[in-house]
């Protein structure tokens, strides 16, 4: 496997692995989290979240290893494109942590912002589809 192929998985790869948690997330999860008894519902989302956590952190860190390794190779405007959308999902991300360490956390600003991060990652998706073509 040569350089670019490697560094193409990798952005491809980790992209589409923290879209689709992402995405599961924000429609299943927090979904899922509403159905049970008021005084559980942070409780049960905070723990399939925790449980994603490890995930997302492989594959937020191969996408960007491989986008940046990318960007380097190629300095394509859509390389950069890319990053920038792959940094607001990152800060998407952040916030979302910021805004459930709150006390009580803020819900319905979490899952608006959760959302965000699927949209983003699928622009990335697609960015990354036309530049491997």
């Amino acid at each position: 496997m040569d350089r670019t192929t490697a560094l193409r998985t990798l952005r491809d790869v980790g992209a589409a692995a923290w879209f689709g948690g992402s995405l599961m997330g924000a429609s299943g999860l927090n979904a899922a989290a509403d159905e049970v008894d008021p005084a559980d519902r942070n409780r049960v989302a905070s723990a399939g979240w925790a449980r994603w956590n490890p995930i997302f952190r492989a594959a937020a860190l191969s996408h960007l290893v491989g986008s940046v390794g990318m960007a380097a190779s190629t300095r394509s405007r859509g390389s950069v494109v890319g990053l920038g959308l792959t940094t607001a999902a990152l800060g998407a991300t952040v916030s979302t942590a910021k805004l459930g360490a709150g006390d009580p956390p803020n819900t319905d600003a979490i899952h608006k912002v959760e959302w965000a991060i699927p949209a983003l990652l699928a622009a990335v998706v697609v960015l990354g589809a036309r530049r491997s073509g």
